[in-house]
């Protein structure tokens, strides 16, 4: 893999483990050393406790230690995670491209083993576990190593259980102390022990009622009055009094951006993405962000240098249950994944950068897609999909490969018709007058079951002072433009009408008309139309419409692959991948071998086509495979022709030989004259990048054969020039002279003139190279012509660098090459051959005046002075 250092990868600083640290850990001193012995015996332990009971923060302080030893910490967060993406994120943790990309993870178990053996790490998994899979990985990769496991209830396998309980009631007192800045002897004991035994002596309801006494600077005593303010009954927990005491206790914008948070199902979001949710400043996002973490209601970590925030198991859990008690859950969720789409595709690039921001995004991605498919949207899980496959070498180079086939997998996992999407009712404000959640249970909390409220806050001003941020008189006021900003998302969120996918379109025949539609194309059950659109394309997306209304599944995919058809054949490339992804997504839940053969071909044909290399690879190398299971050996030739194209692209000319030298064999069993010419022609390529030069010759002059042999002049033309380069990289110019010149008349011949221009600018090469510069100069002026009657304006720039390189070795040419340079500056005034030669042309200039060298004058214009060449070739 690329030199890169992974999100996911093993902490080796206190800061970059992927959980906020204890500002010190109170009453916890026994237990850790009890778990040290084990993990300094290079045993597995396992830590269980209910929820907020302090486990993450326990194992930070160990784990935070250990970042300091050669193994650093690897802390994985899971969710019911199986054993194949635990193997995937090793290898991107230790940028093992062999066990990143593979496609059979379980195959690189052993690779995962040697890995951890190699690197000795201590190794957390944090989360709810699946049984089987934690079992497997900790047995069969991570023997030998110091692992805590983390669980909220006890699984059974090969470790030591330690169950964490609350606090001793001295240490919940500190813990208070501490989070509050109270200083000791300050006679707030009582009031202290009575809120410490209120909150049940829990780590997290304590840190979020220090916090609140902290930030909005209430005494103990103030702090317990408010719990009179809060209706509760005999099963309200202390985690849920202090998140309501401490929601209550904000305003309106930092109530919003903690909402916001909660619809980002449970695995939060860079500051930037926030930024894009809320509509808001991204660093007054980060400000209110900061506010929020003082005041242990928000996690914040960071992810490639940039902040990244999340909510603790049972605060998103509060955020959940509020926003579906007020029916705003699935608006805000909604607005995440539009946000999410426009996210990705904005940083669709093959760029370092844009790789970071798509990795440290991924959790939201994969979150955004399951929920997507299960509300029936599948064209949003394609959607991302192609703007995955679209950001160069990412899915590759990232070791995303996994996470991508799951996603088309969700793509493909539908069974029902598409919803209707209900319009959601436009707020009026962040947060309206509404009921602050008491849930009796959390752990019905968790299960997402909605509780009923008794008791209003009172109504949140319309106005929010303006002392800012980490003001000394209250901390939790932000700038009026960091409220209004907060508050304009739920200004600017429109009614989301149903979503149509824009995918897939016919190629109509030579005689085909808009009449050739489907004859049951108008049964469909649907709100009847006044008419259908003239246009064929908007008439297939009227029908797919209805068909997605009436769950004809067949139906959609049909019309989504006429629509892909249109597309192509109207040069829409990017919006037919989109297309065909659908199809393909579409015929994989129909169990459709044979179709989702064909769609895989013309997917990875079209992503070739656009230069997107690294998804081409992915989809050719899986059709090929299909291919040989359903015994279909022309399609697998097409496949791994497309294959080696893609290989080419990637600067993998060896890989490129091997593929075409398949589709070779296969075109040579069937007796395919016609493809085994054309795959001839190709390997020629691919033989000289790999410098094999002589190899490339002796493969291009079968293919003259065959191409002259079916008449086709045009390759022909092609293969001679190829022949030309051949022969020059042996720096046989002569005869690579004569093979350019053959080429150059046929190209004429067969006015195919970005041919014409190509060999004259290697006969201007050539020439060069024999020492033929009178010929050279003809050569490239021959070729500005073309390149100016193209207005092809980096082929003008370089044709005029070519030639003024050699004319400025004459200082009788002077004049001449600085109308040459003159014309190319404009087009390119940063191009710094073109600089060099101007400055060059104006110090030879200067000498030859001083020399008295007559210099040729100039007649009329560079375009002219290029004309004039190309006139011989025409006469």
């Amino acid at each position: 893999m690329a030199e890169f250092t992974s999100h996911e990868a093993a902490a080796h600083q206190p800061q970059a483990l992927p959980v906020m640290l204890p500002a010190k850990l109170v009453g916890r001193d026994t237990t850790l050393a009890q778990i040290y012995t084990h993990l300094k015996a290079s045993r597995p332990v396992m830590i269980t406790g209910a929820a907020g009971i302090g486990k993450t923060a326990l194992a930070a302080t160990l784990a935070s230690a250990y970042t300091e030893l050669p193994g650093g910490t690897l802390w994985l967060n899971v969710d019911g995670t199986p054993l194949e993406e635990m193997i995937i994120r090793v290898g991107r943790a230790y940028n093992v491209l062999e066990i990143a990309a593979s496609s059979s993870p379980l195959a690189m178990i052993g690779a995962v083993a040697n890995t951890f053996s190699a690197n000795k790490p201590l190794l957390v998994l944090d989360g709810r576990h699946d049984a089987k899979a934690l079992n497997e990985f900790v047995a069969r990769c991570a023997a030998g190593l110091p692992v805590m496991i983390l669980s909220k209830d006890p699984v059974d396998g090969p470790w030591q259980t330690i169950d964490l309980g609350p606090l001793e009631a001295r240490h919940a007192i500190a813990m208070l102390r501490q989070g509050a800045d109270l200083k000791p002897a300050d006679g707030l004991d009582d009031d202290l022990d009575e809120l410490a035994s209120i909150l049940d002596y829990t780590p997290f309801a304590l840190a979020v009622a220090a916090g609140t006494m902290r930030v909005t600077r209430k005494t103990p005593a103030d702090y317990l009055t408010e719990f009179e303010k809060i209706p509760t009954s005999a099963g309200a927990t202390p985690q849920l009094l202090a998140l309501t005491v401490g929601f209550r206790s904000l305003n309106n914008a930092l109530q919003g951006v903690i909402l916001l948070l909660g619809a980002t199902f449970g695995v939060g979001a860079s500051s930037e993405l926030l930024s894009l949710m809320a509509n808001a400043p991204q660093e007054t996002v980060e400000q209110v962000m900061n506010t929020l973490a003082n005041n242990e209601l928000v996690e914040r970590i960071h992810r490639y240098e940039a902040p990244y925030y999340r909510l603790h198991d049972i605060t998103a859990a509060f955020a959940t249950t509020w926003l579906k008690s007020q029916g705003r859950l699935e608006m805000l969720q909604s607005k995440s994944r539009e946000t999410v789409l426009d996210f990705v595709k904005k940083y669709s690039v093959n760029s370092p950068a844009a790789h970071d921001k798509l990795a440290g995004a991924m959790d939201l991605i994969m979150a955004v897609a399951r929920w997507s498919a299960d509300q029936g949207e599948r064209d949003v899980v394609n959607q991302l999909v192609v703007s995955l496959m679209q950001a160069g070498d990412f899915v590759n180079e990232r070791g995303y490969v996994y996470e991508l086939l799951r996603l088309r997998e969700m793509a493909s996992s539908f069974t029902k018709p598409f919803p209707a999407n209900p319009v959601p009712q436009r707020p009026e404000d962040v947060i309206p007058a509404a009921p602050v959640p008491v849930i009796e249970d959390e752990d019905d909390l968790l299960d997402d079951e909605e509780e009923e409220f008794d008791e209003e806050v009172e109504p949140f001003d319309d106005e929010i002072e303006a002392q800012g941020v980490g003001d000394e008189d209250d901390e939790l006021d932000i700038r009026p433009a960091a409220a209004s900003a907060v508050k304009s998302l739920w200004d600017t969120v429109e009614p989301t009408p149903p979503v149509i996918p824009s995918i897939m379109r016919q190629i109509p025949g030579d005689d085909e008309d808009e009449d050739d539609l489907p004859e049951d194309s108008t049964a469909v059950e649907a709100p009847p139309l006044p008419e259908l659109p003239n246009d064929p394309m908007d008439r297939l997306r009227v029908l797919l419409r209805q068909a997605k209304q009436s769950g004809d599944l067949r139906k959609q995919v049909d019309l989504l692959k006429q629509i892909g058809e249109i597309e192509a054949s109207r040069g829409l490339d990017t919006e037919a991948i989109s297309t065909y992804s659908e199809v393909l997504a579409a015929y994989e839940g129909l169990n459709d071998s044979a179709h989702v053969l064909d769609t895989l071909d013309t997917l990875s044909a079209l992503m070739v086509k656009t230069e997107n290399s690294s998804a081409a690879v992915l989809h050719a190398t899986r059709g090929i495979a299909l291919a040989d299971q359903l015994g279909e050996p022309e399609t697998r030739m097409y496949l791994l022709v497309t294959l080696a194209d893609a290989r080419q692209q990637l600067g993998e000319s060896s890989e490129a030989v091997k593929a075409y030298g398949q589709a070779l064999e296969i075109a040579r069993t069937r007796n395919d004259a016609q493809h085994e010419a054309l795959v001839l022609y190709k390997l020629g390529y691919a033989q000289l990048d790999d410098n094999q030069p002589d190899t490339a010759a002796e493969t291009w002059e079968q293919a003259l054969k065959l191409f002259k042999a079916q008449g086709k002049r045009d390759y022909e033309g092609r293969v001679l020039g190829g022949l030309g380069t051949a022969y020059g990289e042996l720096s046989r110019w002569e005869e690579a002279i004569n093979f350019h010149t053959s080429a150059l008349y046929i190209a004429r011949e067969v006015k195919d003139r970005d041919v014409e221009a190509l060999e004259l600018s290697n006969l201007g090469y050539a020439s060069v190279q024999a020492n033929q510069l009178g010929q050279a100069v003809t050569r490239y002026r021959q070729a500005l012509h073309l390149a100016y009657q193209a207005n092809n304006r980096e082929n003008i720039v370089s044709n005029i660098v070519d030639l003024a390189r050699m004319l400025v070795e004459s200082p009788r040419h002077l004049e001449i090459a600085d109308l040459l340079i003159n014309d190319a500056i404009p087009l390119d005034p940063t191009d710094r051959d073109v600089l060099k030669l101007k400055e060059r042309i104006g110090s030879g200039k200067m000498q030859a005046y001083a020399d008295g060298i007559e210099m040729l004058a100039v007649k009329g214009t560079a375009r002219d002075y290029a004309a004039n060449a190309y006139k011989m070739l025409e006469g």
